[in-house]
């Protein structure tokens, strides 16, 4: 028994603010921010993570879906509450009737693949037969638009599948981590923050990364990614069709390219028009890409998403 994506959608806002756009509020320009990070847009929500998640899951939950879903699992760091979570919210609004469980996954940029392994691990387990799976943050509501090497690759957006049992989909999915001993990627907690009963001093609340190192570790995890799913199941570079991979930074993509000596080709790309939208990066890239066809039945498939934590995981399925 495994587990197929048998339903795939997707969330862009309308707001989108490209290069020049930035440049008018920061020390930048559009040719500086093109060679180091390949983005020319990104796309930033106005609402809220739960509606963005929601757009993302009401293209493909049908009224059929409300009474087969098992589950929803959220991967996301950027929930618009602690308390209800983004999939609690978002089993109400789609108007669940039934008695089915819903949580969230705080993986930072690796959250879909987080999700999505284990709804996999659920259904292989007999736990569960069809679990809706949603990657979303909404990150620009954390940037320091102060900080040009940061708040210049990110952007918000939401994609969703359906997870269901079957003998054809996921070969092989796999989730690690590695310890940020340099505090690579941070965000603090708001109780963190300015609390007038506790003896801290006031920390930067926004989203704060160490761009080399994240560089050279995506880069690792997105090699080592690949080069284990290869090993664990006997494939080559040449059994893979496409690798639909975290959308970071174009740079990283090329790189990793290079290292892995795999055609640049087969790495699907939209973080030039979307920027890094965290979780939401790799479910909203494989809807779009399944939605002009590009994704044909018996294609080896590689997920791979590299993030905060430090998190690293991937997922080698048959395209179904």
């Amino acid at each position: 028994m495994s587990a197929a994506i048998v339903k795939t959608g997707s969330y862009r806002s309308q707001r989108i603010v490209s290069n020049h756009d930035l440049a008018q509020i920061m020390d930048t320009n559009h040719e500086w921010i093109v060679s180091r990070t390949g983005i020319v847009n990104r796309v930033y929500e106005d609402d809220s993570t739960l509606h963005m998640a929601y757009e993302a899951s009401l293209k493909i939950v049908t009224e059929e879906d409300l009474e087969s879903l098992d589950g929803i699992i959220v991967g996301t760091y950027t929930p618009d509450k602690l308390i209800p979570s983004v999939a609690s919210e978002l089993r109400a609004k789609l108007n669940f009737k039934r008695n089915i469980f819903a949580f969230d996954v705080n993986a930072a940029c690796s959250g879909f693949i987080f999700a999505l392994h284990t709804g996999y691990a659920y259904i292989k387990s007999g736990l569960a037969k069809r679990v809706l799976i949603v990657g979303v943050d909404y990150n620009s509501r954390i940037m320091d638009f102060k900080d040009r090497t940061t708040s210049i690759l990110f952007g918000d957006g939401a994609g969703a599948v359906i997870l269901e049992a079957s003998d054809v989909g996921i070969i092989d999915s796999f989730i690690h981590n590695e310890s940020d001993t340099e505090n690579a990627l941070s965000v603090i907690s708001s109780s963190d923050y300015d609390h007038p009963y506790r003896n801290k001093i006031p920390q930067n609340p926004y989203f704060e990364m160490e761009g080399k190192t994240v560089f050279k570790f995506a880069v690792k995890a997105l090699r080592n990614s690949v080069n284990q799913l290869l090993e664990r199941n006997n494939l080559t570079l040449d059994d893979i069709d496409y690798v639909v991979s975290h959308q970071g930074n174009l740079r990283i993509l090329e790189t990793a390219s290079k290292i892995l000596k795999m055609d640049i080709k087969k790495f699907l790309v939209n973080v030039d028009e979307v920027g890094n939208t965290s979780s939401g990066s790799v479910p909203l890239l494989l809807d779009e890409v399944n939605q002009k066809g590009i994704l044909k039945p018996g294609m080896k498939v590689i997920l791979v998403a590299f993030g905060g934590g430090l998190t690293y995981g991937a997922t080698l399925i048959e395209w179904t």
